[in-house]
């Protein structure tokens, strides 16, 4: 055999190469999975147990399944309440901020606004704001306008951090849309309004989901904020709150206390889930044009 013919033998060939990869990332992916799946799956198995199972079996399955901690993290825990709290503050300031920022948005890539650029690098500056800058004279506003004690010192600051990075998110859809799309369907009679809300916003629902998910994030978990605001009235306190008061309250039971904690986590999981093909096109599209 010549030596080429040997190099060549011992030499791998691409698929070889190719199948090692495969392996080595599948590997990687499965155990970085179960670095973000096995906390959940822990807490959901805690939230099972009394503190004598949780300190002599912690990390084994329940051997009686306490279904009744979740109705103490409910009831006893006030969870109820928080959870009410949470759900119309979040779905208020969501909706609201994906309106708002939706037309923002449009406005500023198709209706020619003089010193639009400048519009959206002033908005992205406010991002870099740090939030305790603002939240002693966003409370004392809140306090001038006679808005302690409601949901609404909540919603309008979610609301309006989100505005921002949203608009910039719906600007990048809306600059893909053609012009002549816009134009064909005014010739066919429609009017700006039902242009916008029926032939362009149903393009941008990867934006869309994207914003939802985001804003609801970030409003659902938020606890400085809401920490500060219901300090005045524990009637509006939202779930991360009242989970510190929750957790004070029993001391260490930690079974109602990790099923308060999966009554948090687990509508995020679900709006997720339910947004994920839309939110991961918005990431990978839209989202990052410049």
């Amino acid at each position: 055999m010549s030596i080429k013919a040997k190099k060549r033998a011992a030499a791998p060939t691409p698929y070889s190469k190719s199948t090692s990869l495969k392996i080595i990332s599948r590997v990687i992916i499965i155990l970085l999975s179960l670095t973000v799946v096995y906390p959940l799956i822990f807490i959901v198995l805690v939230s099972f147990k009394n503190n004598q199972e949780f300190y002599s079996n912690i990390f084994g399955l329940p051997q009686v399944w306490r279904f009744e901690n979740y109705a103490a993290a409910w009831v006893e825990g006030k969870i109820g309440l928080y959870a009410f709290n949470s759900i119309v503050v979040t779905v208020a300031a969501v909706i609201g901020s994906v309106l708002f920022t939706a037309l923002g948005g449009y406005a500023l890539s198709k209706m020619h606004i003089p010193g639009a650029k400048a519009i959206i690098t002033a908005l992205m500056t406010l991002n870099f704001v740090p939030g305790v800058a603002v939240y002693i004279p966003l409370y004392m506003q809140m306090i001038d306008m006679k808005l302690s004690g409601s949901l609404w010192m909540l919603i309008l600051p979610y609301l309006t951090w989100h505005i921002p990075f949203s608009i910039y998110i719906f600007k990048n859809f809306f600059d893909s849309i053609p012009s002549e799309l816009m134009e064909a369907a005014r010739v066919d009679g429609s009017g700006e309004v039902r242009l916008f809300f029926k032939v362009i916003l149903p393009l941008v629902r990867p934006a869309v989901a994207t914003v939802m998910v985001f804003n609801f994030i970030g409003t659902w978990g938020e606890y400085m904020w809401a920490s500060i605001a219901s300090s005045s009235s524990t009637k509006i306190q939202t779930i991360p709150v009242g989970l510190l008061y929750f957790r004070g309250e029993y001391g260490i039971e930690w079974g109602p206390f990790a099923a308060a904690i999966t009554i948090i986590v687990v509508p995020l999981i679900a709006i997720f889930i339910y947004l994920q093909r839309y939110f991961i096109q918005g990431l990978t599209s839209g989202a990052v044009k410049g």
